[in-house]
């Protein structure tokens, strides 16, 4: 991940929270994709090109306090 975050820093882009969760949620499908010996660039055709992105909402369970 160190290129990506070098690459995050010079462009300076990704400066909220949106576009932090789009950028990591990609890096981490395209890494997982190339490990499951998936084609990361049809994976992520398919995925776009049928909706099944997720929120943020979604994504990241909630976390219940006690007390």
């Amino acid at each position: 991940l160190r290129e990506p975050v070098v690459l995050r820093k010079i462009i300076g882009t990704l400066r909220n929270d949106r576009g932090m969760f789009v950028h990591e949620t990609i890096l981490s499908l395209l890494a997982t994709w190339r490990q499951q010996g998936r084609n990361p660039y049809e994976e992520l055709r398919r995925v776009v090109s049928n909706n099944e992105m997720i929120s943020r909402a979604h994504a990241v369970p909630a976390v219940e306090t006690s007390g």
